[in-house]
């Protein structure tokens, strides 16, 4: 177990498990886009796709400013932050949605769980690099801090716009499949 004594430490931890959440989400994707019946669902999770392989990129950006500030001071610093360690929320999500989207429903439906297993990744990640980013600020890392908000930024219009194509297509779609709603 790494010892985490101050903010850095705590950033240090917090990129490695953003990059292990990415790579996870890399390995995901592919998965959802072959279950999506949607065209505009379809396009979108590739988009993403794509736009997450930036984010692994940008975040190797990352771990080399770090390791260009930390290789002198702290022997073994390669090894932490190259770690293997499995970011175990971003796991657990995407088990959550595998469960889901293997269920017995219709394209439609299937489509509006994939929707809500994407938008609960997105979730949390908007989390992992709000906090990252804080931490960049506070300690004055502003070169970190400019990447992890480019990356923020761009998750966050990842989740709206899958929130416009649920309320716009993909739930209409599912609300027809699934009948009228009782009130």
């Amino acid at each position: 177990m790494e010892q985490m004594i101050n903010l850095y430490d705590l950033l240090e931890h917090e990129i490695n498990d953003l990059y292990s959440a990415e790579e996870q989400i890399i390995e995901a994707l592919p998965k959802m886009i072959e279950k999506a019946e949607n065209p505009r669902l379809k396009a979108a999770l590739n988009e993403h796709l794509t736009i997450t392989k930036g984010h692994k990129d940008r975040l190797d950006q990352v771990k080399k400013i770090l390791l260009a500030g930390e290789q002198e001071k702290k022997p073994g610093f390669l090894e932490k932050i190259f770690g293997s360690s499995k970011c175990k929320g971003t796991e657990g999500l995407i088990k959550e949605g595998e469960h889901m989207i293997k269920q017995n429903m219709s394209p439609e439906v299937r489509d509006a769980a994939i929707i809500a297993a994407a938008q609960k990744i997105e979730h949390y990640e908007i989390c992992g690099y709000g906090t990252a980013r804080a931490y960049a600020m506070q300690l004055g890392l502003s070169k970190i801090e400019g990447l992890l908000k480019q990356t923020l930024d761009e998750e966050y219009e990842a989740d709206d716009k899958l929130s416009e194509l649920a309320f716009f297509d993909v739930n209409l779609d599912a609300e027809v499949a699934d009948g009228p709603v009782s009130k």
